[in-house]
Order: C-alpha cells, then sequence, then structure tokens
C-alpha cells in the first residue's frame, strides 16, 4: 500500500506539474501577443519564474514555429512577431499573400454584398506579416490591376483556365520566375514564348498576364484562358521600369 501511495503521489505531481507547465506557456504567449514589447524582467515577474525557465520557454516556442522577436540592449524587448494572429492556421507565406490580393480584388469590384469588413480583414492579414515582408506584400499589391468590366463579345469566348495552369501562372508571378508558355492569339496562330509575368490585370471575369516577351522583346498582354500550357523556368528576372509598360495600362488600371 505504502509503494502505491507513493506512485500515486509521484503520478499526481508530475500530472500537476504539467499543467501548471501549460498553463505558463499559454500565458507567455498571451503576453507576447498583447502590444506590449516586454523585457525578461517584465516576463519573469508577471510569470514568476527565473530567467533559466523564461530562456527555456521561449527557446520551446521558437522550436514550435512562434516567430518571437528579441531586441538587446537598452530599450530593447521580446515580442510574437510574423504570422501571430492566425499561427492555428496551416498558412505559409504564399497563401496568405494570395488571400490578401485575393481581398484586395473583392474590394477593387466594389460589389454591394459582403465587402462591408473587406479592408478590416485584409489590413489584419496584412499585419500578420513581419515588416520587413510588409513591403514585399505591398509591392504585389502594385502589381496587380483592376479595370473594366469585359465586353459581351470577350466573356463569349471566355473559357475559365485550368486550375494547374492557374497556379503555375500565380508561383512565377509571386516568385519573379520566367515563365515559358504555349500561347495561341485570338487569330488562331500558336507560339511558344518565354515571358516575365510582372502585372497581372483583371477585366472581370477575364484576367490577363502584362508581361515582357522574349519572342517579341517588347512588353505584352496576354489572356490566361489562351494559355495551353506554362512551365516556370529556373530563371529569376528583375521587374523592368513601369514605363516599359505605360502604353500596354496606363493610365487606364490603378494597382489594387
Amino acid at each position: 500500500m505504502a509503494n502505491y501511495a507513493a506512485l500515486w503521489h509521484i503520478k499526481t505531481m508530475a500530472k500537476t506539474s504539467f499543467e501548471s507547465r501549460v498553463q505558463r506557456r499559454q500565458q507567455l504567449i498571451g503576453l507576447l501577443r498583447s502590444d506590449t514589447i516586454w523585457t525578461s524582467a517584465g516576463l519573469r515577474r508577471e510569470l514568476g519564474i527565473s530567467q533559466r525557465t523564461l530562456m527555456r520557454e521561449l527557446a520551446s516556442l521558437r522550436d514550435a514555429g512562434y516567430p518571437i522577436e528579441s531586441d538587446r540592449g537598452r530599450g530593447g524587448g521580446i515580442r510574437l512577431a510574423g504570422r501571430w494572429g492566425i499561427e492555428r492556421l496551416p498558412l505559409d507565406h504564399q497563401e496568405v499573400t494570395e488571400l490578401i490580393l485575393a481581398l484586395a480584388v473583392m474590394e477593387s469590384l466594389q460589389s454591394p454584398l459582403l465587402t462591408g469588413k473587406l479592408k478590416a480583414i485584409k489590413q489584419k492579414l496584412f499585419q500578420a506579416f513581419p515588416s520587413n515582408q510588409r513591403a514585399a506584400v505591398n509591392g504585389l499589391r502594385n502589381r496587380v490591376m483592376i479595370g473594366a468590366h469585359a465586353g459581351p463579345n470577350l466573356v463569349t469566348n471566355y473559357a475559365k483556365p485550368p486550375a494547374a495552369i492557374s497556379a503555375i501562372l500565380t508561383e512565377a508571378f509571386i516568385g519573379l520566375r520566367k515563365l515559358e508558355i504555349q500561347y495561341t492569339s485570338e487569330a488562331g496562330e500558336q507560339t511558344t514564348r518565354i515571358i516575365e509575368p510582372h502585372y497581372i490585370l483583371l477585366n472581370w471575369p477575364i484576367w490577363y498576364i502584362i508581361a515582357w516577351d522574349h519572342l517579341r522583346n517588347a512588353s505584352r498582354v496576354f489572356r490566361i484562358d489562351r494559355i495551353a500550357h506554362a512551365q516556370i523556368t529556373n530563371l529569376q528576372f528583375t521587374l523592368r521600369p513601369k514605363s516599359a509598360f505605360d502604353n500596354l495600362y496606363a493610365p487606364v488600371y490603378p494597382p489594387i
């Protein structure tokens, strides 16, 4: 009986200790989520733990994927940055970027329904990025443009592009990668081209790629639904000056 009581006591203490650590971990995450930039002394005081325990907890959170930032020196602090507002969602950087762009497109279309909160939602998602990534997201937003709705003659000939091609175009557009495409022109001419996807244009419901075309060595517009095949190359490209594309979209299509 004595051995059983001792074993029960050990199990109870272990369970209590585990629950205490879980509670402390959740409390630490809650503190780091707040707008306050905490010092290690402040966190120790709030949690009632030693510096060694705090460092161990912070290291465990980093290992678990929490984007914890810390600044040394006077005025420095500890905070939870990055995607702290959506860390429970399994979204990677590109998925969050695409979500922000999709919300921006919806807002630009000025739909009378289901758009009242879009600006606030978009801003909250945007703030979920670390500051050094916000500039990159803003750069992408400046490369997506919304024009007028497509005319009825264009819509009758429109076919929704395959999801696989849309995914490839999106990846190349975000990653600044050159694309090899097989394209069918309005006249029915089929060509293979290497293009740089600089801008995306929506004339609802038709999407276009505004690109630098290496076949013509000039800027061109390609309807996405006329791209029969697309393949990402291993070649990066640098954004060209906007003046290289002004004749294609300016000033009719402002960025989102």
